[in-house]
């Protein structure tokens, strides 16, 4: 188990390389803002790229091709998922039932470019994961404000910290199943930590980490 901190400790069952850190909750990022307001109004331009007699490359913008010459490929499907990411982020965004929805959608903002950046051709956050954290915290509107994390497969990955070492991190899996990890502290044996992990759906997972006295952490 690597050194480090427990949210870190918390990833190994999950893979141990995530595209982005612990955000910075408390102070906003502007760039993200304003990344936010240009990814909004500056939608995508779809180009094919192709290559003349002289292997030089060229670009020819999708709008100018006949229709019978605009096939369906791997590319259309990738940017059609970047949509639906952006759109669900507009509705965290716009969701008045969560208190801290402006900087929750910044941080998947700032999440999404960094992935893109890395890999352009990945899709950046996969939409099934961030729908099914959506939901989740739709139906849970008296959670806390938590750590996210990509990882390596674009999943969301949530934590909530308290007092002591104690922690809770979340994998929400595109179909609807989550894995989690609890942390805290061992009363009989304080030098140790007591350390819970399984599985649930997300429609489950409350009622099964509750009895857990997590309570104190995640609520407000």
């Amino acid at each position: 188990m690597p050194e480090g901190s427990a949210a870190r400790e918390a990833c190994i069952p999950f893979g141990d390389t995530f595209v982005g850190d612990d955000p910075p909750y408390g102070d906003p990022d502007t760039g993200a803002s304003y990344f936010f307001q240009i990814f909004r109004k500056s939608p995508p331009c779809k180009y094919w790229t192709t290559k003349d007699v002289t292997f030089e490359a060229t670009k020819s913008p999708v709008s100018l091709w006949p229709e019978n010459k605009d096939p369906f490929t791997q590319k259309d499907l990738l940017n059609n998922e970047e949509d639906q990411v952006q759109e669900l982020i507009f509705q965290i965004k716009n969701s008045v039932s969560i208190a801290y929805r402006e900087s929750l959608a910044n941080r998947f903002l700032v999440l999404f470019r960094d992935a893109k950046e890395e890999d352009s051709t990945s899709i950046g956050i996969s939409v099934g994961s961030l729908r099914k954290f959506y939901n989740f915290i739709r139906l849970h509107a008296d959670l806390k404000n938590p750590t996210i994390s990509l990882t390596p497969d674009y999943n969301i990955y949530a934590s909530w910290r308290g007092e002591h070492n104690r922690l809770l991190s979340v994998h929400f899996l595109p179909n609807g199943d989550v894995r989690f990890v609890i942390f805290k502290p061992n009363n009989r044996h304080p030098e140790r930590k007591i350390r819970l992990s399984g599985a649930a759906t997300t429609d489950t997972l409350m009622g099964t980490i509750i009895p857990n006295s997590v309570s104190d952490w995640i609520l407000e």
